[in-house]
C-alpha cells in the first residue's frame, strides 16, 4: 500500500474469513451520530434520485396506459429493470457518500453523481440483484406467498455489501456479489435482524405524514457506510499522517 494510503476500519481479507464483529447497537448509534452532521447532502441526493424516478414513471405512463401496465407482467418486469438501470449509479453515489461520512469526510449533494464513474459495474450488480430477487420470489411464491417475501428479503440482505464494494473498492460485479454473499453469511442472523430493525424504523418514520423519512433515509445510507467501514474497511488518501483535514477516499 502507498505511504499516503490508510485503511480505516476492517479488512476485506479478514472479512472473507469471517473475522469481523457486527454490533447492532454500536452501528445504529454511530449511524445516528454521523447523520446529525451529514444530513443535507444526502437529502439533496435523494431528491435528485426521486425526481429522476418520477420522470421515468411519467414517460412510461405516456408510452403505456395505466391499464396496460397493470395487466402486463412483461411491462411491469421491463419497468422494474429500467428503474434498476437508471437508479443504480445514483444509489451507488449515495452509498459512497455514506461511506465517506463514516470516516469523517464531508460531501456535497453533487457527489450523488460519483456513482457514474463506475456506472456499468453498478448497473450489472443492480440487475443481478433484481433478477435474483424476482426469480427467487416468483418460484418460492408459487409454494406460498410468504416464502416469496422471505426470498426477496434474503436476497436483499446477502447482497447488501455488493454495490458498496464496487463503488468504494472498484471490485468487479461478480466478485462483489460473491464477496457480499460470503461475508454476510458468516453473521446472517445479525444482518437480517438489522434489516428488520430498519424496516421497523422506516414504518415509524412514515407515520408522521412521512416527515420522519427526511431523517431515516439518509441514516440508512450512513448506516451502510458504517457497516462497510467496520467490516471491510475504507481506504483513504491523506497528504500528512498528522493532518487528516486533507483525507479523501481512494476509489
Amino acid at each position: 500500500m502507498d505511504d499516503n494510503k490508510v485503511v480505516i476500519g476492517g479488512s476485506l481479507v479478514e472479512a472473507l474469513k469471517g473475522n469481523y464483529q457486527l454490533s447492532l447497537r454500536q452501528v445504529l448509534e454511530q449511524s445516528f451520530n454521523v447523520t446529525k452532521s451529514n444530513l443535507l447532502p444526502l437529502i439533496g441526493g435523494f431528491l435528485i434520485l426521486l425526481g429522476i424516478n418520477v420522470l421515468m414513471v411519467v414517460v412510461l405512463m405516456n408510452v403505456f396506459s395505466v391499464e396496460a401496465i397493470q395487466a402486463s407482467m412483461k411491462i411491469q418486469f421491463f419497468s422494474s429493470i429500467l428503474q434498476t438501470v437508471i437508479s443504480a449509479p445514483l444509489l451507488g453515489g449515495l452509498m459512497l457518500m455514506g461511506i465517506k461520512h463514516s470516516v469523517g469526510i464531508q460531501t456535497k449533494t453533487a457527489d450523488v453523481f460519483n456513482g457514474f464513474n463506475v456506472m456499468m459495474p453498478l448497473i450489472t450488480v443492480a440487475v443481478i440483484s433484481t433478477l435474483l430477487s424476482v426469480i427467487a420470489s416468483v418460484i418460492l411464491g408459487l409454494l406460498h406467498p410468504n416464502l416469496g417475501i422471505l426470498a426477496s428479503l434474503y436476497i436483499t440482505v446477502i447482497l447488501a455489501l455488493a454495490m458498496p464494494l464496487v463503488v468504494e473498492r472498484g471490485t468487479s460485479p461478480l466478485n462483489a456479489v460473491y464477496y457480499s454473499i460470503k461475508i454476510v453469511h458468516f453473521k446472517l442472523p445479525k444482518f437480517i435482524l438489522l434489516f428488520l430493525i430498519l424496516l421497523g424504523l422506516l414504518f415509524l418514520a412514515i407515520l408522521p405524514f412521512g416527515l420522519g423519512l427526511i431523517w431515516m433515509l439518509p441514516m440508512i445510507y450512513n448506516l451502510i457506510g458504517v457497516v462497510y467501514r467496520d467490516i471491510i474497511g475504507v481506504t483513504v488518501i491523506e497528504s500528512s499522517k498528522k493532518d487528516h483535514s486533507s483525507e479523501n477516499i481512494s476509489a
